[in-house]
């Protein structure tokens, strides 16, 4: 039993009786004349005509299979074996990855262009009577015109506007909403079509199995993966930006091919010019780390990337990042044993760097009427104990964002501080250093934590060939387990304690920095330590970032007191302006920055200024193209039974087939020249005229 893909040609088999109709119309009456002499030949007469009129019987029958025959062949015959209701409408959902990985260039052009391409050759199978729904799909799944079915003609329009976008890919979520939709569908023929790059890393890990009633079409595109190499990090190694000083940029790439890269380039921008260049080399399969240095000579918002040439896949040959320097850091000092005027000399040696740092020095008893929150750090030095009001402010300031450098004295209270800070900083005060000691013996600051921005920028170093730090005396402390020590005591004490609090923190240094108790003020490395340590806890100072995803949620805090609460302007690398609202949270503004939809630099603005910059680089694992063969794809997905459909042919032909049956036109063209072949012995051997009687 057959199907007929195009039964309006059918009406043409009625052309088979042409040649019937000119053998009755063509018939010649001839006039008999007996002659006795030729008598005895009647017999054998009779017997060729006979033969001769079956030989045309035969080429008239001949002929008119010969018509009928090339009619049913362009009328598609298609033999049995499609899906039942063949001829029924059918509900279809198309599945087209939008992903990153869809706009690397192959030998046809862009990929996503080829996708599209192959997705409106799929649309011309479908009719009136059809449904369908086309549904784009990155990390998230869209529905441009609702989860509902719509025409062909929609879906074209659809189409047309869809863009390739720069997040990662999750077919699953995408694959489990379309089986979803078609379970819901009316009609009886149900498929689904997925278009993608068949990308491994995008491959679900568990999905539901595909109904028995559901027809699987899997669309091959020219996933050419050789030749990509991406810039896959950026490292500023926790360091410590300060003005005019050079500071360290390391960037991995990472080659995704199986064969070595030489002679490659990477260049440093800052700030949009290329400020270096250097060449390297990769190894097949492997990762190189290039280094760059540069320094910055004005303070606020800097940006800058990391770039190589051009390959297939444009989006991962740069990494962008982001860094910030105060324009002034602000600094309170409450000094109760000196040690104060050591961090100012310290933090201002000259008039000049004035430009950089605000330090107002206080004593304990001016504190009450001094304004904290006007300050990036409070730095309490020796001091014995504060007012419960004054306690109470400095906590809800570190709360609030602020930074506290915690020095403790000779004259520390034990008392105040275990009922104040002790909970806190996981720090317990058990006594006081004793008020006479000898100088004789000392304990040495040792065991630095150089992957703390503090300490990052210093060359690590031990006992042995590290600065002798002398502390002649200490207060008994005890430390709780967890605590992050930055430092410690040759005796095994902590010297240095880093806790946060809300959005602050607070740094205690647990001895005495004034010459009685230490000679660390007369060492070189006392100066950077101090500068370092109040540029930490300054909060924004020197920071830096560029770990931002695109698609992801970028949470951006900015300070209440500074800029007010009002609603800022973000704008996008290309130059798009949104308007985001914020939510106040302890003296902070957060801010959900939305959209982030593409890789590269975000700027946002308060009242016309400048207050935040971020950069957002594409996911690092959508760099690697690897694509999973059909067969892998379909265990991934739990179908059985797919079909693919060839990227260099149409795909009516493979649609045709699955919905109606395995089309034998070719067969039936065959069986029409082998009629005609012998048609035409047959004819030769009949070319003498028989007389008719």
């Amino acid at each position: 039993m057959f199907n007929f893909l195009n039964s309006a040609v059918l009406i043409a088999a009625a052309a088979a009786l042409i040649p019937l109709l000119i053998h009755l119309f063509s018939r010649r009456r001839v006039k008999v004349i007996e002659f006795s002499s030729v008598r005895h030949l009647r017999q054998m007469q009779k017997r060729q005509v006979r033969r001769i009129r079956i030989r045309q019987l035969l080429l008239l029958l001949l002929r008119m299979l010969i018509i009928l025959v090339a009619v049913l062949a362009f009328a598609r015959p298609a033999s049995k074996g499609g899906y039942l209701g063949s001829h029924a409408g059918v509900s279809s959902v198309i599945l087209l990855d939008r992903s990153a990985s869809m706009q690397r260039q192959v030998k046809d052009g862009r990929l996503f262009d080829l996708a599209k391409k192959k997705v409106s050759d799929i649309l011309s199978n479908f009719g009136e009577a059809d449904e369908l729904i086309l549904i784009p799909f990155d990390r998230r799944t869209y529905f441009p015109a609702g989860e509902r079915f719509f025409s062909r003609d929609i879906a074209k329009n659809i189409l047309s506007d869809l863009t390739a976008g720069y997040e990662e890919g999750n077919l699953g979520e995408a694959y489990n909403k379309a089986i979803e939709l078609l379970i819901k569908a009316q009609n009886l023929n149900k498929e689904l079509y997925i278009v993608s790059d068949r990308q491994l890393n995008a491959l679900p890990e568990n999905v539901d199995s595909l109904p028995s009633g559901i027809s699987a079409y899997f669309v091959d595109l020219p996933v050419e993966v050789d030749g990509n190499c991406g810039v896959v990090n950026v490292n500023l190694g926790g360091q410590l930006i300060e003005v005019g000083t050079d500071f360290a940029i390391r960037a991995g790439v990472k080659n995704y091919d199986d064969r070595p890269k030489t002679e490659l380039l990477a260049s440093l921008f800052v700030d949009g010019i290329r400020v270096m260049q250097t060449e390297f080399r990769l190894e097949a399969s492997g990762t190189e780390m290039v280094q760059f240095k540069h320094a910055v000579y004005t303070p606020g918002y800097h940006s800058g990337w990391i770039e190589i040439g051009d390959d297939g896949f444009s989006p991962d040959n740069r990494r962008f990042f982001s860094f910030h320097i105060p324009e002034q850091f602000t600094v309170l000092i409450v000094d109760g044993d000196g040690g104060g005027e050591l961090i100012k000399l310290a933090l201002m040696p000259s008039e000049k760097l004035a430009r950089y740092w605000s330090v107002k020095s206080v004593n304990v008893e001016l504190l009450a009427s001094s304004r904290i929150n006007d300050y990036d750090v409070v730095i309490l030095s020796g001091i014995g104990s504060l007012g419960a009001a004054e306690t109470s402010r400095l906590l809800h300031y570190v709360d609030g964002g602020g930074g506290l450098f915690y020095i403790l004295g000779g004259a520390i209270d034990a008392h105040y501080f275990n009922r104040h800070f002790s909970n806190k900083l996981g720090v317990r005060v058990l006594a006081a250093p004793p008020a006479s000691f000898s100088r004789a013996g000392y304990y040495n600051l040792e065991r630095f934590d150089f992957t703390h921005p503090i300490f990052n920028a210093f060359t690590p170093f031990d006992a042995e060939d590290g600065p002798m730090l002398r502390f002649y005396t200490l207060p008994k402390i005890q430390d709780s387990p967890g605590n992050r020590d930055l430092s410690y005591f040759s005796n095994g004490a902590p010297a240095l304690v880093e806790v946060g609090i809300g959005l602050g923190r607070i740094i205690m240094m647990t001895a005495p920095l004034i010459p009685r108790y230490s000679d660390i003020a007369g060492h070189s490395f006392f100066v950077p330590f101090i500068i370092r340590t109040i540029e930490y806890l300054s909060g924004d100072a020197s920071a830096y970032e560029m770990n931002n995803i695109v698609g992801r949620n970028v949470l951006r805090s900015l300070e209440g007191r500074k800029m007010g609460f009002g609603p800022v302007e973000m704008i996008t690398p290309d130059n798009q302006v949104y308007t985001i609202a914020g939510a106040e949270q302890s003296g902070q503004v957060v801010y959900d920055c939305r959209p982030v939809e593409q890789p590269g630099i975000f700027l946002l603005k308060y009242d016309g200024r400048r207050v935040d910059m971020f950069p957002v680089n594409l996911a690092a694992d959508e760099s690697d193209l690897a694509a999973a063969d059909f067969d892998y794809l379909a265990g991934a997905l739990r179908v059985k039974g797919a079909r693919v459909i060839p990227y260099g042919s149409p795909s009516s032909g493979v649609i045709t087939e699955a919905r109606f049956g395995r089309e034998l036109w070719k067969v039936f063209l065959w069986a029409v020249a082998i009629l005609m072949t012998v048609e035409i012995l047959l004819a030769r051997e009949g070319a003498v005229e028989p007389v008719e009687s």
